[in-house]
């Protein structure tokens, strides 16, 4: 069943090739094909779609915006595993830029990967690869943000759960309970002054 499964994942890739996909226009198709052809893949493993997940989106796009003129050698301090950081000083300022908080990223994962002209079929073969198709294999992510940028791909998985879904939304409820605070406030002053 294992060579099975290993051998429909190579008949996505081939068929990814086939497709007309051998060669993207712009970051934005390259980023909406790579979803489409992970999906493929998660598909031959009988695993459920990834959805996407804006905040991680952005911050994947931060990412590679930051790795754009890292050599592919030597700029892999933004890989991740969950429960880890990647090491970067520029991190928390990308994360703020997305209005994600950090206690909403420790089941994450960050997944970078440089390949010149941003080849589909290689790009795809790169994520994978037994280092990162673990974490594409694990049903345990349900999400995912994609970034690109010169010969960098990034993809941010994300789980379903508070500790990995990318959100700020903690900051946001906080936001919004002051607000209708300040609302009832007003609203029983009008009605005191009546």
């Amino acid at each position: 069943m294992a060579f099975f499964k290993l051998k429909l994942s190579h008949f996505f890739l081939v068929l990814h090739v086939v497709q007309g996909k051998a060669s993207y226009n712009c970051d934005a198709t390259a980023e909406k094909y790579l979803l489409e052809d992970l999906n493929l893949y998660r598909l031959s493993l009988n695993s459920p779609n990834f959805t996407e997940n804006n905040n991680a989106a952005c911050l994947a796009n931060n990412i590679a915006n930051q790795l754009k003129n890292e050599t592919c050698k030597n700029a892999f301090h933004y890989n991740s595993t969950p429960g880890t950081k990647p090491n970067d000083n520029e991190y928390d300022k990308l994360m703020d830029g997305c209005d994600i908080k950090e206690n909403h990223t420790v089941q994450g994962v960050i997944l970078p990967v440089c390949m010149p002209k941003l080849d589909p079929f290689l790009v795809l073969f790169n994520f994978t690869t037994p280092q990162y198709a673990k974490y594409l294999k694990d049903s345990n992510y349900t999400e995912t943000g994609i970034g690109s940028e010169d010969n960098w791909m990034v993809v941010v998985l994300s789980t379903n759960t508070s500790a990995g879904n990318f959100s700020g939304a903690a900051s946001l409820i906080a936001n919004v309970s002051m607000g209708n605070s300040l609302v009832a406030l007003f609203i029983g002053f009008l009605v005191f002054l009546q």
